[in-house]
């Protein structure tokens, strides 16, 4: 008997912790296929850092180079685009690049290099495309969005969000805001974190590379750690 707790222990360290198994009756899986929902707006070119250039988009890349080779060993990952596209009204550019797909960290790296940002952010009307791909099935399945504000093309992330809960409760959304503190005063309250506080997701902000590094390796990769909550804030 002894045995088998420590094992049942040393899975919920590497797969999840005790708190968010507790919070939530999902167990947190570490291979489940997911979902990059990814901001590509005209916002993403800034270079609001006080180093300056590079730009945000180039951060994200240089924090995804980090993560994705081991997490696209462990799961199927794929990949939905907004933003930059052909449509002149820029709510309607949702492009899903790449469907769920075994080793796919190189090809999505390719695929986000050739990027270069434009356009509104309707991150709720993508992260809807990619519940519905994974949806299929009824099987565990997660989407991380990563967004540096919120949806500026009318969707209801809340509703999305509470529809999901109720028809699709396999399907769990983490939320990474990149950049959204402002230059002065405090951060506003990010609407779209109800997109993971309402499906059992994390939601976390990141500033800086290395904090963004750390949010996707804790939501599309499978760190050994046993501090992690359902919703948590990376500073």
């Amino acid at each position: 008997m002894r045995r088998h707790l420590q094992t049942i222990t040393a899975i919920a360290l590497l797969c999840g912790s005790p708190q968010a198994l507790a919070a939530d009756d999902k167990k947190p899986s570490c291979v489940d296929d997911a979902m990059l929902v990814f901001d590509a707006s005209g916002s993403m070119a800034a270079t609001d850092f006080p180093d300056g250039a590079p730009s945000r988009m180039d951060r994200v890349r240089q924090a995804l180079v980090k993560v994705l080779p081991a997490a696209s060993r462990a799961r199927r990952l794929g990949l939905v685009v907004y933003g930059p596209g052909r449509n002149f009204d820029t709510c309607k550019n949702v492009d899903l690049r790449l469907a769920p797909s075994p080793n796919a960290g190189e090809r999505i790296m390719k695929e986000i290099d050739k990027l270069r940002p434009q356009g509104r952010t309707a991150l709720t009307t993508s992260v809807r495309q990619a519940a519905a791909l994974l949806q299929h099935g009824n099987k565990p399945a997660v989407i991380v969005a990563l967004t540096d504000g919120e949806d500026t093309c009318g969707g209801d992330a809340c509703a999305l969000a509470r529809e999901l809960k109720s028809q699709h409760p396999s399907i769990t959304v983490h939320v990474i805001g990149w950049r959204l503190k402002p230059m002065t005063g405090p951060a506003p309250a990010f609407i779209e974190r109800c997109l993971a506080d309402e499906t059992g997701g994390i939601y976390a902000t990141a500033d800086t590379t290395d904090q963004l590094a750390s949010a996707l390796s804790e939501t599309l990769g499978c760190p050994a750690t046993a501090s992690v909550a359902p919703t948590s804030r990376l500073r």
